[in-house]
């Protein structure tokens, strides 16, 4: 027992350090699963008498729920009016080929901006054939395999991005308002090279809102989970839209026991969340995030 507490605890501890090393940054990644896991270790511990195990069990599990506990107890700041601004972001997978429950869901989804991650040549098409109620953009790069894929309202304004992966820039209305919502998909960290680019985009991202006039959302597959390192590079000075809603982990969709929240959806203070959950996975390994946004009543 004292080897199992000692393994959970140490993961616990070296996912803080996911800016020295790659790897300890996955480790960031399964905060909830540690806690779950140790509940029993520290309970079996303390009936066994193994008060050193006991006790590391007990401090790694407080370290845990520390971190989790604000995406529950945390409330979204109250909404102005009836506005609302409905954002889907969904990790397609781009070896997907159910792309007709992909297209149905999109149709019926009302929302106001559409961002499909892992979109191919093939989604494209499909998209054109499917007559939706939107204008395509895609920021898929020539020679590769697959991009994000935006539909937009027509007539909406429209940037591609150049981050490290092509990302996609709309300005849409929020009543009297405008808002602008970047969708972004930085780079796996599977490699130290990866986990590099992927940081690099998330630090640019930060410092690119942090000079944008009009109030921001920031969507997509951050492939960083909220206890990460990565994430940590975007979030400081926007909103996490989890806050009141809990974790929602939304990869891989096959295996929630070691699912993880890498889908996020972060906002400008000026704005407030009514409303966020995860749709089905329509045959990838993300759960789609649909997000209802709204002007913040302070």
């Amino acid at each position: 027992m004292g080897v199992v507490a000692g393994v959970l605890a140490g993961l616990t501890g070296v996912g803080w350090l996911g800016g020295v090393w790659w790897v300890f940054d996955i480790a960031s990644n399964f905060r909830v699963q540690y806690a779950v896991l140790l509940v029993p270790v520290a309970i079996v511990s303390a009936l066994l008498r193994r008060r050193v195990a006991a006790v590391l069990s007990l401090l790694a599990l407080i370290a845990n729920v520390v971190v989790i506990l604000p995406l529950y107890i945390s409330k979204p700041a109250p909404s102005l009016g009836p506005d609302r601004l409905n954002v889907l972001s969904f990790n397609v997978l781009y070896s997907n080929r159910h792309l007709d429950p992909v297209l149905k869901a999109v149709r019926t989804s009302g929302a106001d901006v559409v961002f499909l991650h892992e979109g191919t040549r093939a989604l494209e098409r499909a998209i054109q054939e499917a007559d939706l109620p939107y204008r395509m953009v895609s920021a898929i790069r020539p020679g590769d395999k697959f991009g994000t894929v935006a539909l937009v309202p027509e007539g909406a304004d429209t940037h591609i991005v150049d981050l490290v992966v092509p990302s996609i820039l709309v300005t849409l209305p929020l009543g009297s308002g405008e808002v602008e919502v970047l969708g972004i998909h930085p780079p796996s960290p599977i490699s130290v090279e990866r986990s590099a680019d992927r940081d690099e985009e998330l630090q640019d991202v930060a410092e690119w809102a942090a000079a944008q006039p009009l109030p921001l959302v920031v969507t997509g597959d951050f492939n960083a989970s909220t206890w990460s390192h990565g994430f940590s590079l975007i979030s400081g000075a926007l909103v996490n839209s989890q806050l009141g809603f809990g974790v929602q982990a939304s990869w891989p969709a096959g295996f929630r026991a070691i699912s993880t929240p890498i889908d996020h959806l972060l906002h400008s203070p000026d704005l407030t969340v009514v409303d966020r959950h995860l749709g089905p996975s329509l045959g990838s390994d993300h759960f789609p995030l649909y997000v209802a946004l709204a002007w913040a009543s302070r």
